[in-house]
């Protein structure tokens, strides 16, 4: 069973400031019976835990400055701790299969020109930082994605 709130907002003033953001708040995510193991039949998770990759808070929120055909922004995106397993266990396993999922922020950039209604250029910076998080713990430690920088001419016809 899930239960939240999810709100949205965009804003653009008059001198080209803009801002954007969304936030889910899940309080509730509750596994509501004994999950088990489908090739073994054991059981893995307990009725009344919380689910698996499922976060209390994330929160996506951004500000830029937007003159003539000059487009920039910055964003944080925010993911709450979270379980990366139905018996919720927080200390990590030597396979690292198992464990809490600490919280982490990431930071991205995103420049464009306009040239005219077609023709476009850009540049996005993913992880300015190049901050090392986890993101996935089913078949051992997966960390997010690494510092990404793109440039790139758009086009539409």
């Amino acid at each position: 069973m899930f239960e939240g709130l999810e709100l949205a907002a965009n804003a653009e003033l008059s001198n080209g400031v803009f801002g954007r953001m969304a936030y889910t708040w899940l309080p509730t995510a509750e596994q509501t019976e004994a999950f088990r193991n489908v090739a073994s039949g054991a059981i893995v998770g307990v009725q009344g835990n919380r689910q698996a990759y499922a976060p209390e808070h994330t929160l996506t929120a951004a500000i830029g400055y937007g003159v003539g055909p000059f487009r920039g922004e910055i964003e944080a995106q925010y993911v709450g701790s979270q379980y990366s397993d139905f018996a919720n266990t927080l200390a990590p396993t030597a396979d690292g299969q198992k464990g809490e999922i600490a919280a982490y922020t990431v930071w991205n950039t995103a420049l464009n020109y306009r040239f005219d209604k077609a023709l476009s250029a850009f540049v996005t910076g993913k992880n300015l930082f190049d901050k090392t998080y986890i993101v996935d713990r089913t078949r051992g430690i997966q960390v997010g994605m690494p510092r990404l920088l793109q440039v790139g001419v758009k086009y539409a016809f």
